[in-house]
């Protein structure tokens, strides 16, 4: 039962990192009307950002582990797709054309 509490905790931090990303990246896609969406960016970041602090304060230690654990997670294997793309696109640009 606990195995899957802190599984469950895991996927919850994932989706809360996800969220969380999708926030920051509101800021940039929106920059261009900056003046009338900045409520909407703030929110966004003060609400996924508050959730995601609520849930590290209220879970319990081993759940907070596995929350933790899909936070970091999350944000560790986004950021490595970065140089995997620049590879993948490496790749394509030798590729001889059909």
């Amino acid at each position: 039962m606990r195995a899957t509490g802190v599984l469950a905790a895991v996927l919850f931090g994932v989706y809360l990192s996800i969220r969380g990303l999708a926030a920051l990246y509101a800021v940039l896609d929106l920059w261009y009307a900056v003046r009338r969406t900045w409520p909407r960016m703030v929110r966004g970041l003060v609400g996924w950002g508050g959730i995601t602090a609520v849930a590290v304060w209220r879970l319990a230690p081993p759940y907070r582990s596995g929350f933790v654990f899909g936070l970091a997670g999350y944000v560790l294997f986004y950021l490595a797709l970065f140089p995997l793309r620049d590879v993948g696109l490496r790749a394509l640009a030798r590729r001889p054309a059909r």
